[in-house]
């Protein structure tokens, strides 16, 4: 009876445990698909988690090197069923890990010392002592875990970013912990003196002060990295309003000599119609359209940037005798402005670029934007003499200075990646399609 009690307490505790090793990346990534923990497979994986800690415990009284399959199964459930990039992902499968080790070579090795006995019998001997560090792990372990969480979540509102290789140290760093925590508990399995147990119980202190060191420097360093892109968004942003500035600056002085002439204009066309020349009046017509058009308004919504970016370039293309039309929402909600100017700038200036080379006769620029309950449509079409797909099916820069161009096409992917949607890109008609589809609602 005694065993079975035993058994149901064990079981109790490892599917504990299997919960919050599999919470604890969903409330650090979130959801693919809902914010429901268990619309997101999380009971699942409990399950699995715990079953395959309770099959390591029957062959074992310690997993040792075992948890890289914790790891792996963790890291498979962010995979699946998370957000997140795949370092994020890493990150938040080994972190579970590292408390769970740390916290069972913590209690184990404190009970050890307290009660003056080895690590082995606290591990698997079925007593008052093993209860006691039992209960006592579970409180710190789930008391490590919501500082855990705690930490990266009061930080993430301010931001912090890290690159890949970041990532990558970071996780490195926290798989030594996972070694060393191993080496630790192994060593104990020794017969060792009272004296001894103490020096390792120091080294799993000490192991846990490095952990937690390591977590603090992780938020630092990342929201230094976050201020860095917010400062080089900035400069951006300052660029663009600098764009802005002087095409305000060409509309105005455009209107201003329009109001200038207009008197004038009037006169003559008084003159011409006055003396029946209609032809001469009408060619006259024809020549100020024609000054008229080279600077035109082609959209006017509520984003100035918008306006300022799709206004400039098209502009541009019909100064290479492009004919370039637009057709456009009236505001980008949810499109980060900063954003919204690298897309469109590089949509169009790849067009441009493509066009203004072509030796077809007639060239043409058309831009489609339009929105559906939150999902953002952006197409481009550009004028080709032949197919850019069948010769350059990767889209690498054709320009000589490789190093400093040929981002335009990877810029625009990432932030189709950022937001959740997809860019394709295709040709139909003579014409060279670039579609982006940005999605607001998932962001």
């Amino acid at each position: 009876m005694t065993d079975i009690l035993w058994d149901i307490f064990e079981i109790s505790v490892t599917f504990f445990q299997g919960f919050i090793m599999i919470y604890f990346p969903f409330k650090f990534l979130n959801g693919k698909f809902s914010d429901s923990f268990l619309q997101n497979h999380g009971a699942m994986f409990s399950v699995l988690l715990s079953g395959l800690v309770c099959l390591f415990n029957k062959v074992t009284v310690f997993e040792h090197f075992l948890f890289i399959f914790y790891i792996l199964l963790i890291f498979i459930y962010c995979v699946l069923c998370l957000n997140g990039s795949l370092m994020n992902k890493l990150f938040a499968s080994i972190v579970p890990v590292v408390i769970a080790l740390t916290v069972t070579i913590l209690a184990a090795g404190g009970s050890a010392v307290l009660f003056n006995t080895s690590m082995s019998d606290v591990m698997s001997k079925h007593n008052t002592q093993r209860a006691i560090t039992v209960i006592m792990a579970q409180f710190l372990f789930l008391y490590m875990h919501m500082i855990t969480l705690n930490i990266f979540k009061k930080h993430s509102g301010n931001g912090y970013q890290l690159s890949r290789n970041e990532w990558l140290l970071v996780s490195f760093t926290l798989t030594l912990s996972i070694v060393l925590g191993v080496l630790f508990v192994l060593i104990s399995f020794d017969e060792l003196s009272y004296r001894s147990r103490i020096y390792i119980l120091l080294g799993i202190l000490t192991l846990l002060i490095i952990n937690t060191v390591s977590i603090y420097l992780i938020i630092d360093l990342g929201r230094k990295n976050h201020t860095v892109r917010e400062n080089e968004k900035l400069k951006l942003q300052m660029a663009y309003y600098q764009n802005y500035v002087e095409n305000a600056n060409t509309e105005f002085n455009l209107i201003q000599k329009l109001r200038h002439d207009s008197k004038a204009i009037y006169q003559v066309l008084g003159d011409f119609l006055a003396r029946g020349e209609i032809d001469k009046a009408n060619s006259y017509l024809r020549k100020l359209t024609d000054i008229a058009d080279d600077r035109i308004i082609f959209i006017n919504t509520e984003n100035d940037f918008a306006n300022s970016i799709i206004n400039a370039r098209l502009t541009m293309a019909k100064s290479f005798g492009i004919h370039a039309s637009c057709l456009s929402v009236n505001n980008f909600e949810g499109i980060d402005d900063t954003d919204l100017c690298r897309l469109l700038s590089n949509m169009l200036d790849n067009a441009i670029t493509a066009t203004s080379q072509s030796a077809a006769k007639e060239k043409k620029i058309t831009v489609n934007i339009s929105e559906e309950i939150g999902t953002y449509r952006f197409l481009v079409c550009n004028t080709i003499d032949e197919s850019v797909l069948e010769k350059n099916p990767e889209l690498n820069s054709t320009k000589k200075n490789k190093k400093v161009s040929g981002y335009g096409t990877k810029i625009i992917k990432d932030l189709a990646e950022k937001y959740h949607g997809k860019c394709d890109f295709y040709e139909r008609e003579s014409l060279f399609c670039c579609l982006v589809i940005l999605n607001t609602d998932k962001k």
